[in-house]
């Protein structure tokens, strides 16, 4: 099965149609990926889809206002219990 980082690059990858190169921990989903409101919106929503077999949660607002690298994305899932 593969990490936690490698299931998130892949979410990241896809719906904001970046190489999987520029996905790192560190990277800004704004600054350095050009995502915008919108495609924040969409990631939490691909995010939660993506993990719901696994752990039942939802990224409220105030979550997503929070989440502003890839890191805060592995954060949060981990706080949810996953790993």
């Amino acid at each position: 099965m593969a990490d936690l980082f490698e299931r998130v690059r892949d979410v990241v990858v896809k719906q904001l149609k970046v190489s999987p190169d520029e996905v790192t921990p560190t990277a800004n989903l704004i600054d350095d990926l050009r995502a915008d409101s919108l495609d924040i919106v969409d990631l939490t929503i691909a995010i939660e889809e993506s993990f719901a077999d696994e752990a039942e949660f939802e990224i409220r607002d105030e979550d997503a206002e929070n989440i502003r690298t890839v890191q805060d994305i592995l954060d949060f899932l981990k706080a949810q219990g996953l790993e």
